[in-house]
């Protein structure tokens, strides 16, 4: 298969808008055989991990041999995820996931690999007076304080408050109602300061449970705070330990991105306009501009969790969120340079990469990162509900970099970020 043709099938588009992509750009950047190097790069990669993986020497072209289906080598790489997963776990000398003390070891080592990062994040004093307009009734309930507002502030961590905001109180009243103050947030209400990575106690986890039963999360983020929380778990299974590792880098790299975001928008007069858009995590529906131009979306979440099939994810687009990713992944590789017998460099560059194989007679794309195939073990929902979203938008990602660059890239999405689009 032609290499323009290959990678638009990886990326469930059409090759009309490969070439489109690769006219426009070439004329951008002055760059020619990126599809090409990208298409031979993933080629060699998917070769390399599937004799590692004990396939032996595989070609698309291979003839008069056994070649895997997809079922076996979507196995073996979840064996390999969960070989990946025991080797953390064990080096992290079996912590307890269902203890704040339990996370701690962990946590050290996500905030080695990524250094004491400060940002401009709201302060404590701002957090409390957003409390006092509108007190969270299900969290002062259960926590046993009535509507003493006052009482809850004075005992309780304002983080830990605002972290269980996410998973106690309504979405619907977050939106319409707590978070309508932000309107009138100014520069003077932030500053600068480490970001809090934090363990919340093990009461939350019953409480969010009573809230949201199976539906919680046990781990997130608050991007205006500057803190990554993890919530304890119960029972915790395969996956486990490598999940928390991975989102736990991923969410410092992503809070740290979005506090220079805030750091650009905090002298311009749409401040709060932007940051709250910034907060939505909203991705623009309106066409792109100028088709004489190149133009990329921006989407700045995972439509393909909830849409498999929305059209924008068929068009060229960017991912702050796979970008995070990329910076994840380079922290492990770090890591693993440090830690060789964990094996963690079977990972390496790994994102961006996927090959179609024949499953009961048609052909199914098989995701061989980290990420995908951590999310699949930790899920344990089988073949049939496997993760794939996560390697076609680093795919998308990996095409634009090689044009432009990564502190390009991340440059324009950080520009282009409330407009929705980067037009080059």
């Amino acid at each position: 298969m032609k290499p323009k043709a290959k990678i638009a099938k990886l990326l469930r588009t059409s090759e009309e808008v490969i070439l489109d992509l690769e006219r426009k750009m070439e004329g951008v950047s002055g760059k020619k055989g990126v599809i090409e190097k990208i298409v031979g790069e993933n080629e060699k990669k998917i070769k390399q991990k599937l004799t590692d993986l004990a396939f032996g020497r595989w070609t698309p072209k291979t003839l008069g041999v056994h070649l895997p289906n997809a079922e076996e080598v979507y196995i073996a790489l979840i064996e390999k995820t969960k070989q990946t997963d025991q080797a953390l776990f064990k080096h992290f000398h079996q912590p307890d996931f269902s203890t704040a003390i339990g996370c701690q070891t962990l946590i050290n080592a996500t905030r080695e690999l990524t250094g004491d990062v400060s940002g401009f994040y709201l302060k404590r004093e701002k957090a409390a007076e957003l409390l006092r307009l509108n007190p969270p009734k299900n969290i002062m309930a259960a926590l046993g304080y009535g509507t003493d507002i006052e009482k809850m502030l004075a005992y309780e961590d304002i983080f830990e408050i605002f972290s269980a905001l996410r998973f106690i109180e309504d979405e619907t009243w977050l939106n319409d109602v707590f978070f309508r103050p932000y309107e009138n947030l100014k520069e003077e209400d932030f500053e600068e300061r480490k970001i809090k990575v934090m363990v919340l106690p093990e009461r939350w986890l019953s409480i969010g449970q009573k809230f949201l039963g199976k539906k919680l999360h046990h781990m997130s983020h608050l991007k205006e705070l500057g803190v990554v929380f993890i919530i304890p778990v119960e029972k915790y299974g395969p996956g486990e330990t490598v999940y928390l590792f991975f989102m736990t880098l991923h969410y410092l790299y992503e809070v740290d991105w979005h506090s220079n975001l805030f750091k650009e928008y905090s002298s311009q007069k749409d401040f709060a306009k932007k940051l709250i858009s910034a907060l939505k995590v909203e991705v623009s529906g309106l066409p792109l501009p100028d088709k004489e131009k190149m133009s990329w979306r921006i989407v700045a979440k995972y439509l393909g969790k909830k849409d498999p099939n929305d059209p924008r994810l068929f068009e060229p687009h960017t991912s702050p969120e796979a970008w995070h990713f990329t910076k994840t992944n380079r922290a492990i590789e770090k890591f693993s340079s440090h830690f060789p017998e964990l094996e963690l460099d079977f990972w390496r560059d790994l994102d961006w990469a996927g090959e179609y194989f024949i499953f009961n007679g048609e052909e199914t794309l098989i995701s061989f990162g980290l990420y995908d195939n951590g999310i699949a073990l930790l899920k344990q929902g089988g073949f049939e509900s496997k993760y794939l979203y996560h390697q076609q938008e680093a795919l998308w990602n990996k095409i634009f970099m090689e044009y432009m660059g990564e502190e390009m890239m991340d440059k324009l999405m950080r520009e282009g970020l409330e407009r929705g689009y980067i037009t080059l």
